[in-house]
């Protein structure tokens, strides 16, 4: 079997775990776009874009660190107590790092009130103990972890959505924390221990070491919200508000599915430390790329259809222009999907070999370089309607740097 068809076999199953949890946290923005309307939702998912960010900071790498390094020690004595301190000072961290963003960045924004909600969520995020049950291998715990989440998820937000009828983004944020609670809970008792709250130098030491190794990986992690999410950034500065809410909704699709796509890379991955060979095969890159425009031919052939039918209860139903503005951001954006798709073998090669700072310094020329696409061209004068085409700079360029930089090695062979 081909490596191509083993990675697409190997992360379609790792997509299909995942599903359950995405597709009811899909389902429940459909309800959240009924409440806010076009235009908060869109504002919502700004906040919900800022929380991801200050969440990757929360993990600045550590936890595949601690996978990668310790493995099921790290569930033992003495190493437990650090490894949690490790975490909750970035946690802290990051949430203080939150609201103090949200009083220079967000102060006269809509979502000013929300940024402090959703800081203070960091703390009790429901995944926040993944890497424990992951590192000590308790699958079980990690399955009901993942099932309670999912029912305390479903039942806090319908009866947000559904009885109360909250109509606020402040309400829907603060909905979303107390619907992290029970997991976070189910977590802490199974984890925590007092010990963990006593610091000591060594405590100290192993912070500082475990934060000088997982730099590269946080950068690269970082990096990322350099590319697609900066295009719903710039509708929020230069387009009108309604189109704005248009854009957001092809805008959520794509995250969703490029968050998928990082499944792939995993399945890559697992596959290239299988065959040991150290050349790209242009026919299985090939037969990838065209595995993914296969499933993604929806959004070129029929995408008001996908949006109308996928956000079935969202207000853009009821505006023919937004709908299709919507529908042809949706059809421009899953191009950045196309670009992932040929970069997913070079990108796994890069982690396989340990080429973190080659790949941290890729990554940032692709971001950095989108990014002055992105809000530099429209502040020039460009239409808001290029935005989405813009938003594809990045995901381009970084796929042609890669090429070039694994051609020049002459690593590509038919």
């Amino acid at each position: 079997m081909s490596s191509a068809f083993r990675t697409i076999r190997i992360g379609v199953f790792i997509s299909a775990v995942n599903l359950l949890i995405q597709g009811v946290a899909f389902l429940v923005s459909n309800f959240m776009a009924k409440n806010l309307g076009n235009v908060s939702f869109a504002y919502f998912g700004i906040l919900q874009s800022d929380y991801t960010i200050f969440t990757a900071l929360a993990d600045f790498g550590t936890a595949t660190l601690l996978l990668a390094f310790f493995g099921k020690k790290v569930v033992q004595g003495k190493m437990l107590s650090s490894a949690f301190q490790l975490r909750y000072v970035l946690t802290f961290g990051s949430m203080l790092l939150m609201m103090l963003f949200a009083c220079l960045v967000r102060w006269n924004h809509p979502v000013f009130r929300g940024e402090f909600i959703m800081a203070f969520g960091l703390l009790f995020q429901h995944a926040f103990f993944d890497w424990y049950f992951i590192c000590g291998k308790f699958w079980k715990k990690l399955l009901v972890a993942k099932i309670l989440h999912t029912i305390s998820y479903s039942s806090v937000m319908g009866f947000s959505l559904f009885f109360l009828q909250i109509e606020s983004i402040e309400g829907i944020a603060l909905s979303m924390v107390l619907a992290a609670l029970p997991a976070w809970g189910f977590g802490a008792t199974a984890a925590l221990r007092p010990v963990i709250f006593k610091f000591t130098h060594r405590s100290i030491l192993f912070i500082r070491l475990m934060l000088s190794k997982a730099f590269p990986f946080a950068l690269s992690s970082l990096a990322s919200f350099l590319y697609l999410p900066l295009g719903l950034y710039a509708m929020d500065v230069f387009a009108p508000r309604e189109m704005f809410g248009a854009y957001n909704y092809a805008n959520k699709l794509i995250v969703l599915a490029s968050g998928l796509m990082v499944n792939f890379i995993s399945s890559s991955l697992v596959t290239k430390h299988e065959v040991h060979d150290d050349k790209f095969h242009l026919k299985d890159i090939a037969v990838f790329t065209a595995f993914i425009a296969i499933c993604c031919s929806p959004a070129w052939t029929i995408p008001e259809f996908c949006i109308k039918t996928l956000f079935f209860a969202a207000p853009i139903h009821a505006n023919p222009e937004l709908l299709a503005f919507g529908a042809f951001s949706f059809s421009t954006l899953v191009f950045s999907l196309i670009f992932q798709a040929t970069r997913v073998s070079l990108v796994a090669t890069m982690l396989k070999e340990k080429r973190l700072w080659t790949y941290v310094f890729l990554i940032f020329l692709g971001g950095i370089l989108n990014a002055g696409t992105v809000f530099g061209l429209p502040a020039l004068g460009i239409s808001y309607w290029h935005i989405p085409i813009l938003a594809l700079t990045g995901d381009a360029a970084l796929s042609i740097l890669l090429f070039i930089y694994f051609a020049r090695a002459k690593r590509f062979r038919a």
